[in-house]
């Protein structure tokens, strides 16, 4: 008896009509052409009136800030009155924990590539591109963190530079913890706070921003609280230098302010923005004559692509240009291109298995959804590195690890969702022709031989 054999469809391939495919790619292209002119200045100026309205809009290009290689900035260098202090030890400890805490105020100001440094016993100089009001800096570091402790509802039980003597990084039975130690008053009110709070959490907040907010197990009485928690060495040190910022809360006074060339300027920006736009073309044309149709399309989503990543560096108020974030631009396009390409070879690689029979659309979607896994593993594990440099890293790796992040993100979208809708459209208008998609293999048959 003869037996019928069920097997399972395997493909997912996105079928439009003619007519429906040709709207896509018409309106897809004139969004993205409307988009493109919007970026670069094409009145010679930074912005253009918006009609008869009271508005500028600002050049996409424009708007995006440059850090202190290429547009300069200013510099402002604070005494910090350590007379409260009797030793040396409190005072350098006063002195790093404004320190960390001028870092996470500029971050937070939309700042990331600015420098805070010790400059002599008790002075710091502060470096910020992209700003050129000298006032606005100052009004913005002279005032003291104020560290407060805070119940659920929001009320005040503690305060830093009352009644908090110093935060520290500990080991305590084999982790690392922050230790806590109040002086007398500090310590009645803080035996009163975590009595009434046994079972919550009490907020730890600097400047009014919620740095953390541990559980109370019990009533702390005896003015000396830990503090558990994912902490390594670095980060308790860090969250731990976060509070004692809070804690001394130093008063600054400005000495000098100036501004700062830039080491690379205008001409160096110019320069490095041809060579983009070369060396993106060069890629673009390998991905066409090699790959025909299917790098048609890959091209055409690079150029979105690269369209979307510019407005997103202009609107994600983080992202500042310097020399470490444009390399992570250009990593970024590569691992675009990449992605590509791996689902290309396994495009490839499936219609050559599948031999004469084995159609275009088959071996598209097959090869999109093998190439998936290997794009998901190179870009998440990218992304979590870029997140860690985002974290833990200093002004300049923060940066690279912003545009780092950023690209890779969008390197996925691009080729898995870009990318498949124009190869889908190709696809719609004409799915038999093998040359025009490089998919022209001859059939290779293997017989076995019989024992």
């Amino acid at each position: 008896m003869r037996k019928n054999n069920i097997t399972k469809k395997t493909t997912d391939w996105k079928a439009y009509k003619k007519s429906t495919a040709i709207i896509i790619l018409i309106v897809v292209l004139l969004i993205a052409t409307t988009f493109a002119v919007f970026i670069f200045p094409l009145n010679s100026k930074d912005s253009f009136k918006i009609g008869n309205s009271n508005y500028d809009f600002y050049w996409i290009a424009k708007s995006i800030k440059l850090g202190l290689d290429l547009e300069g900035g200013i510099y402002a260098v604070y005494e910090a009155d350590l007379s409260q202090f009797s030793n040396a030890e409190d005072k350098n400890n006063a002195i790093d924990g404004t320190i960390s805490n001028l870092k996470s105020l500029l971050f937070n100001e939309s700042y990331p590539e600015s420098t805070v440094t010790r400059q002599g016993e008790n002075q710091i100089r502060v470096e910020v591109p992209s700003i050129q009001d000298t006032d606005l800096l100052i009004e913005l570091l002279v005032e003291p963190a104020v560290l407060e402790f805070k119940d659920e509802s929001g009320t005040v039980l503690v305060t830093g530079s009352k009644h908090l003597e110093n935060a520290s990084a500990r080991i305590y039975e084999g982790q690392h913890i922050i230790a806590l130690t109040f002086n007398a008053e500090g310590a009645k009110l803080f035996a009163e706070a975590t009595e009434k709070n046994i079972g919550k959490t009490i907020g730890i907040f600097i400047n009014g921003e919620k740095i953390m907010e541990p559980k109370v197990n019990v009533a702390i009485t005896d003015g000396n609280a830990i503090i558990q928690g994912n902490y390594n060495q670095q980060t308790a040190k860090e969250m731990a230098t976060k509070i004692n910022a809070g804690t001394f809360a130093v008063n600054l006074s400005p000495i000098s302010a100036a501004p700062i060339s830039p080491t690379l300027g205008q001409d160096a920006m110019k320069a490095s923005i041809i060579a983009g736009i070369v060396g993106l073309a060069c890629i673009m044309l390998f991905l066409i004559l090699y790959y025909r149709g299917l790098g048609l399309a890959a091209a055409t989503a690079l150029i979105i692509y690269s369209i979307m990543y510019i407005y997103l560096l202009a609107l994600i108020p983080w992202v500042q240009l310097t020399l470490p974030s444009i390399a992570g631009i250009i990593l970024s396009i590569g691992m675009a291109v990449d992605a590509n390409i791996i689902i290309f070879e396994r495009i490839k690689e499936e219609k050559r298995l599948g031999g004469l029979g084995k159609g275009i659309p088959s071996s598209v979607a097959i090869g999109f959804k093998k190439g998936l896994p290997a794009i998901i593993d190179g870009n998440v594990t990218t992304i979590l590195g870029a997140i860690v440099m985002i974290i833990f890293g200093a002004a300049s790796i923060k940066g690279f690890g912003i545009t780092l992040l950023i690209g890779n993100l969008l390197s996925m979208f691009s080729a898995l969702v870009i990318t498949r809708l124009f190869i889908n459209c190709f696809l719609s208008l004409n799915n038999e022709n093998e040359a025009f998609y490089a998919l022209s293999f001859k059939e290779v048959k293997n017989e076995k031989k019989k024992a």
